[in-house]
This record gives C-alpha cells, sequence and structure tokens, in this order.
C-alpha cells in the first residue's frame, strides 16, 4: 500500500509539474492603437496567434479611452512597483511623456539585433532621446488628397488630371476646383478638439509655416486659403470626422485627409476614387503632421526577454505592414511586401509624402499643459470663418489673439 501510495503521489506530482510548466504565460499589452473591435481582429489574427503557438504564451491586448489613462496606468504601477505590463504602444506625442519619467527601457542592444530592418528616421524626434532608443516606430499616418472621379469632369481653366494626380497642383488650385464644382465640395476636419490643427498645421507647413503655431506667414496663407473654400466647405465638417462617409453618400467630392479614412473610402469602392498627393504651398512643396504610434518596453516588464522576441515578430517586415493597419509601416523593407491593392496605392502615396513633402511630427505634444486646450484656438478661427464673423479684414487681428492663448498654454 505504501509503494501503492508513493507511486501515485510521484505520478500526481509530475502530471502538476507537467501542467506548470506547459503554462503558457501571458504576455500583457497595453496600446494607444487598434482600438477598434476590427482592428483588433486583424492584430489577433494576423500577429498575435501565430506568436501565441510559437512561444506559448498568451497575449491581453487592453486599448484605454484615452492616452492619459494608459499613462496613469503604467504610471500606478511604476510607483506602485506592482509591474504588471510589458509593453507598451504610444502615440509619437506622448511617448515623451513616458521617457522622461523613466517608465521605458533602453532598447539600443535590442536594436542592434535587429541589423536586418531599416526604421525611417522621421521619427527618432519621439522614439530617440539623448542618443538611446526607447520606442519603435510603427506605422504613420499623413495627409494626402482624393477625390471621386466624377470630379476631375469639371476641371478649372488651366488645370488638368494629369497635374492634379502627379501632385502639380496648389492649394489655389484646390479651391479653384472646388468653385468649380459648386456646392458643398470640400469636407474639412472641423469638428471641435479633434484633427482641425493637425489639417491646417499641414496646410501650413506647405507654405513654410511652423507648427503648432497660427500667425506667421505660412499659417495665415493656410487659413487665406480656408477662407477661399468657404463657400464650399460642407457645413457637415463642423461635426464629423468621417470623410468617407460623406464621399460614399457623396455629400462631398474633394477631401485632404489622413490616410485611415482615405483608404476606407478607397477599400470599399476603389473604382469610385483618385488618391493623390496634397497640394502644393508657396515653398512648392506639399505639407502634412505626421501622427502615428511606436512599441516600447516598460521599466521592469514582466517578461522582458519575451517582450523582446515580440517586438522583433511585430516589427519584421512581412507583419509591420498588418500591424501599421492601412498608414506607412515605418520600416524601409517593409515597402517590397507592399502590392498594387487600394490600399496599398494609398501607404505607397503616403510613403511619397513622406520623402518629398514637409512634415512634422507631433513629439512637441508634451510641451503644452493642455492639447485639448491649444486645439481650441484652431477650432475657434474655423468657426469664425463659417460664421463670417472672421472675415480677410480681420483675420491676423484674430490669429495674433487666439496665439496668445496658445503661446500661454506652453510650460
Amino acid at each position: 500500500m505504501k509503494k501503492l501510495l508513493a507511486l501515485m503521489f510521484i505520478t500526481v506530482s509530475a502530471i502538476v509539474l507537467f501542467g506548470c510548466q506547459s503554462e503558457p504565460k501571458e504576455l500583457v499589452i497595453y496600446s494607444d492603437f487598434a482600438r477598434e473591435v476590427a482592428e483588433k481582429e486583424i492584430y489577433r489574427n494576423e500577429i498575435f496567434e501565430a506568436f501565441e503557438k510559437e512561444h506559448n504564451v498568451v497575449i491581453r491586448f487592453e486599448t484605454l479611452a484615452q492616452a492619459e489613462d494608459t499613462f496613469n496606468k503604467v504610471d500606478s504601477e511604476q510607483k506602485a512597483k506592482n509591474y504588471t505590463i510589458d509593453l507598451l504602444i504610444s502615440h509619437y506625442g506622448t511617448m515623451d511623456d513616458y521617457i522622461g519619467a523613466g517608465y521605458m527601457e533602453n532598447v539600443n542592444a535590442l536594436e542592434d539585433e535587429m541589423d536586418d530592418r531599416t526604421f525611417l528616421s522621421a521619427f527618432d524626434g519621439s522614439t530617440v532621446s539623448g542618443g538611446n532608443r526607447y520606442f519603435f516606430p510603427v506605422n504613420s499616418d499623413v495627409y494626402l488628397s482624393y477625390a471621386n472621379k466624377t470630379a476631375f469632369n469639371t476641371l478649372p481653366s488651366g488645370l488638368t488630371k494629369e497635374q492634379i494626380l502627379a501632385g502639380n497642383y496648389t492649394w489655389e488650385d484646390f479651391a479653384a476646383w472646388a468653385a468649380a464644382i459648386g456646392g458643398n465640395s470640400i469636407m474639412m476636419k472641423g469638428e471641435p478638439i479633434k484633427q482641425l490643427l493637425y489639417q491646417v498645421g499641414g496646410m501650413a507647413l506647405s507654405n513654410g509655416g511652423t507648427f503648432p503655431a497660427l500667425n506667421d506667414a505660412g499659417n495665415l496663407k493656410a487659413w487665406q486659403d480656408i477662407l477661399s473654400m468657404k463657400a464650399n466647405i460642407h457645413p457637415e465638417s463642423a461635426t464629423t470626422l468621417d470623410s468617407a462617409t460623406m464621399m460614399a453618400s457623396g455629400s462631398v467630392v474633394l477631401a485632404f485627409d489622413l490616410m485611415t479614412p482615405i483608404a476606407n473610402a478607397v477599400n470599399a469602392a476603389p473604382a469610385r476614387y483618385e488618391v493623390f498627393p496634397g497640394p502644393r504651398g508657396t515653398t512648392g512643396k506639399a505639407g502634412s503632421i505626421a501622427g502615428g504610434h511606436g512599441i516600447g518596453i516598460v521599466k521592469n516588464a514582466p517578461n522582458k526577454a519575451l517582450a523582446e522576441e515580440f517586438i522583433k515578430w511585430y516589427t519584421a517586415p512581412e507583419q509591420i505592414v498588418y500591424a501599421a493597419l492601412g498608414t506607412i509601416p515605418t520600416l524601409a523593407e517593409a515597402t517590397a511586401q507592399l502590392s498594387n491593392d487600394p490600399s496599398d496605392i494609398v501607404i505607397k502615396q503616403g510613403l511619397e509624402t513622406l520623402k518629398n513633402a514637409n512634415v512634422e511630427g507631433l513629439q512637441m505634444i508634451s510641451e503644452f499643459t493642455s492639447w485639448s486646450s491649444a486645439k481650441e484656438t484652431y477650432d475657434r478661427i474655423f468657426s469664425g470663418i463659417m460664421n463670417g464673423t472672421i472675415t480677410l479684414a480681420n483675420l491676423q487681428t484674430r490669429l495674433n489673439e487666439e496665439q496668445a492663448i496658445l503661446d500661454g498654454l506652453k510650460k
């Protein structure tokens, strides 16, 4: 009986031990990207499942409502020394908050290991600090133009379709095109405290303006162009960000917008649209604010070695195309993975914008006490233009007033 009991104990112990050894680890990722259900499904199907199988791990992918919520979660864990988060996917504009607080691992050695890939240096202003890398850029979303093909049936004198598709046209041409079409043909990103400052910022950069600013020569020209387009800006611009829906319904036929909504429109009806570079400004180049995200390892990550393996997997050329979710994969080698599908054509146009336009990132967000309040300075100018209280006669004065408010928001 004693021998039988001993044998049973050994057998049970072996089963328990084996079970413990085969129990998958949990890799925890907090992200300010891929919040939508459909985006999470792409991440699950195209990226996570194969990694989980290969490494015997379960990935817990968490997205909170606001970037501030994500920072507060990391901040509370670091201060309490209760570490559960392994990886962070952060917006370029908020990376400095984590780096400055000392919450991210230096990943120079990991970058040296990944000598088969070249990360675009355009985002070093956010991902690198003091000569050390803390985040790897994953995606970038820039501004492009697109139009319903019917819009090309009504072009102003002297402007051709070939010029537009080649990006050889100006903001004056864009405004004249809208006027020739007539009606509310243009969509602006005028919903309050959203993305208007990025759109106007891209327009200003094409004129050599600075970002964020309101009253320098480049920004003044951008607002003058908006005034010239006022009669053709759809009124729903003040209540929606979704140019794809407005394009699909035929409410508007022209837009200067981020790649993501453009890709959504093109994927839904590829034969309906043409995608092309944004208009050129006084510098002779287009302009764009470049948003996007990068991935890094949180300090004291419970599974640091596994987190490093995930970054290698996630940023490989064949994976980062999926990780970018229709935006620009920020890896030079990833371009070879792109096809001539409609969505990939949008990405290729975005890459050309990064190469040839005046582009500015968002590393300065942390310099302001409230980025939402900074957005509101732009919102008030746009609202004044649309309701008629701001005209060419008082535009510079109103820009100076809002610039003073913007300057007062700097830390």
